[in-house]
């Protein structure tokens, strides 16, 4: 995959965390979900830095990640991506419901909400942490109404670890071997150090079509295509 040269313009704090701003150009059109790998043009690290689409518009892109602090403006990125699959909110959603459950920025799911918003689909953000940089349409719930969601929601979208899957759909009731009322995607919190062409195997994930890499055929699944590795539902 074609590396590309971008320079950071600025710092801007988002949901109290730090993300980058690059100017937008057409090789950075990204949907939410996607991610970039990224490398400091004078560093020697072996390993790219994970970079998330937070906020784009037709002048600039912003990106959250745990990057380094020397990371500063000016600093120039060769950047691979944009990489994997994203989200996919059905054009026609009307009610959004979105979280983190409070274990991972709350930075990988804003790009979803303003396209959600975009589509005048209603957002509901569920999160006990206070935010001040949402926008004013979001409505927040505490994360112990998230039981609730499938009774109104069209679709749900959630920041996960492989092994938190199972917890998370026994959490909302959904019987196994029963297709999930309601349009569910996980992004799935994964380390992904190498280049997918590489297949080093780390961030593999068993789901219903076998074994698939979240670099290349996620980060973002169904959650009904979610397995345990004995082929279950949990």
């Amino acid at each position: 995959m074609k590396t590309h040269s971008v320079t950071i313009t600025g710092l801007e704090q988002i949901n109290d965390e730090v993300c980058i701003q690059i100017k937008m150009q057409p090789f950075l059109q990204t949907t939410a979900g996607q991610f970039f790998q990224a490398y400091a043009a004078e560093s020697d690290d072996l390993l790219p830095t994970l970079l998330y689409p937070c906020r784009a518009t037709t002048n600039e892109l912003v990106l959250y990640g745990d990057f380094p602090k020397s990371w500063i403006p000016g600093t120039e990125l060769h950047l691979r991506g944009p990489r994997g699959n994203g989200f996919h909110l059905p054009p026609l959603t009307r009610r959004v419901a979105l979280t983190t459950l409070d274990n991972f920025s709350l930075n990988r799911l804003t790009a979803l909400a303003d396209l959600a918003l975009a589509n005048r689909a209603e957002v509901t953000l569920l999160t006990n942490r206070h935010l001040s940089d949402l926008a004013p349409e979001i409505e927040v719930l505490p994360l112990e109404e998230l039981n609730q969601v499938k009774e109104w929601a069209d679709y749900l979208a959630v920041v996960l670890t492989p092994g938190q899957v199972n917890d998370f759909r026994n959490g909302l009731q959904l019987n196994a071997g029963r297709k999930t009322p309601l349009t569910a995607e996980v992004m799935l919190e994964t380390q992904m150090p190498c280049d997918e062409s590489s297949a080093c195997g780390l961030c593999s994930v068993y789901t219903s079509h076998g074994w698939r890499l979240a670099c290349k055929d996620g980060p973002v699944f169904a959650l009904d295509d979610l397995l345990a590795e004995d082929g279950s539902l949990g």
